[in-house]
């Protein structure tokens, strides 16, 4: 548990930071130089994967709760909606020009999508921590910017290019991919 714990925490942390202290990641920024920062930044978030992945892999799932007849449809509709608002998140789409954060937003409805079909105590500490931090630095977001989005301008191959990223994210997952990373495949019910 203490893996999983320490890269949520680690994930967390380097989120929030650029919200929760902007004048600490300028004079940062200055000091290193944004490759450096960047670099930095990067190396931190693969530390925090790697500790999420491999703390996820050694828990046992034991199960805490009955989720609702209901989840798995629900999650089933949530879960493309929010893949496809993380691929959007890329280039200068209709999305991105109406929404401020999509990615927040599809990371925020990936995270309960699984809380509504997962029971076990390691689900709850995964998703039930990146739903927080998600709502969280969303919210810190747009106290900080506001809500309208830095695009001015969309273009619609950018929409058409973040549909097929997410076509070709959602058939790698189902062809594999997510039993490859979790250990679980998709619909094992």
């Amino acid at each position: 548990m203490l893996p999983l714990t320490l890269g949520l925490l680690l994930f967390a942390l380097l989120h929030l930071y650029p919200a929760l202290s902007p004048g600490h990641r300028a004079h940062l920024l200055t000091r290193l130089g944004e490759q450096r920062y960047k670099g930095l930044f990067s190396l931190g978030v693969l530390v925090a994967f790697g500790l999420i992945f491999a703390g996820w892999r050694t828990i046992q799932p034991d199960p805490l709760y009955a989720p609702p007849a209901w989840g798995l449809p629900v999650a089933m509709g949530m879960l493309p909606l929010g893949v496809w608002l993380v691929c959007c998140s890329l280039g200068p789409n209709h999305v991105r020009k109406w929404l401020r954060h999509p990615q927040l937003l599809g990371f925020l409805l990936w995270a309960l999508a699984h809380l509504l079909v997962n029971q076990e105590g390691r689900s709850l500490l995964l998703f039930g921590s990146l739903t927080l931090w998600a709502l969280l630095n969303l919210l810190l977001i747009i106290r900080r910017d506001g809500w309208r989005s830095t695009v001015s301008q969309a273009d619609w191959r950018a929409d058409l290019a973040s549909l097929m990223a997410t076509i070709a994210l959602l058939a790698l997952l189902q062809l594999g991919g997510h039993q490859w990373l979790t250990g679980i495949p998709l619909l094992a019910r």
